[in-house]
């Protein structure tokens, strides 16, 4: 265990990182969040980690902003390793169109109050489903944003390592990493990379340019050929492998541990320290390769984590 558990409720102070999340950017870019997070230490702890999600504990902060939002630690699970696993609840709201209630500022989360570097991120986690025609993104992911032009390249900083998946479409895994997003009126200015993983083909799409939102084939690699993934409710050990000139991402299939994408290059990879976070939130449109309009989902979306570790570099 680490740190700090503080629920906080929906009435945030103009601290709160969700309260500037809604200040700055009502709607960012479609697999990044975009905003200040003003929270967490400059350093890490020493040493790595591994958090059980057995109990409430002081090193998580959490945020339910919607009516029926909830976030617990500590539920018991016959399908966690040790028999308790934490539960993010995202509402479902029938009366909400599909251009309400849009983007991280109703966010559903857990977040470590302290921030982390480099070194391998791995957690085991089961996300939920939609319908078809509605969407909400579940997210692991690192993340930091002070507003700030740390790297000096003209363009505020926005940190992101994100493993995201679609509750309308299960089949596919969203790696998106940021470095660099400038929101109006600033500028509306970003260096991001995404890859789009297909389990039920093996297929993988790639974003073209680190200024571009299009998506291209990358290949089509037959180890990931896995329509079983990812199933509803299932659990699945992911996570990410950060160092100062590179990132690799990976799955867990079976008992073997899976490549899904490696981005090399010290100005691609993020390089200050991060929050940890695990998130829900509603886009307002469905993510590549899919198109059109995504209404509010009518029922719960449910994210479950069963544990996380971290091991520094």
């Amino acid at each position: 265990m680490f740190g700090c558990w503080q629920p906080r409720n929906a009435r945030r102070s103009r601290g709160s990182w969700a309260f500037a999340l809604g200040l700055l950017a009502a709607c960012g870019h479609q697999d990044g969040i975009v905003g200040v997070q003003p929270l967490g230490a400059a350093g890490q702890p020493a040493g790595g980690f591994l958090e059980e999600f057995v109990e409430p504990n002081a090193g998580w902060l959490s945020d339910t902003v919607l009516p029926g939002a909830a976030t617990s630690v500590g539920d018991a699970s016959g399908s966690a390793r040790d028999g308790h696993w934490a539960e993010l609840r995202f509402p479902g709201h029938p009366e909400y169109g599909a251009n309400q209630q849009v983007g991280a500022m109703f966010v559903t989360q857990l977040a470590t109050r302290d921030r982390f570097h480099f070194g391998t991120y791995r957690t085991r986690v089961g996300f939920g489903a939609c319908g078809a025609n509605e969407e909400a993104v579940m997210a692991f992911l690192g993340y930091f944003n002070d507003g700030q032009d740390h790297d000096g390249d003209g363009i505020v900083d926005d940190l992101e390592i994100d493993v995201q998946a679609a509750c309308s479409a299960p089949r596919y895994l969203y790696l998106t990493v940021f470095t660099d997003d400038e929101e109006p009126p600033q500028g509306n200015r970003f260096r991001k990379l995404t890859r789009v993983v297909d389990f039920a083909s093996g297929d993988t799409f790639d974003t073209v340019a680190p200024d571009s939102e299009q998506y291209g084939p990358a290949r089509n690699d037959p180890l990931l050929h896995a329509p079983e993934l990812l199933a509803p409710d299932a659990l699945y050990e992911l996570g990410f492998e950060w160092h100062p000139d590179s990132l690799r991402f990976f799955l867990m299939l079976g008992d073997v541990e899976r490549d899904l994408w490696l981005l090399s290059g010290s100005d691609r990879v993020p390089q200050l320290p991060v929050q940890v976070m695990y998130n829900l939130w509603h886009p307002d449109t469905h993510w590549y390769p899919a198109e059109g309009s995504a209404d509010f989902p009518t029922n719960d979306v449910v994210m479950h984590v069963d544990w996380l570790s971290f091991e520094p570099e």
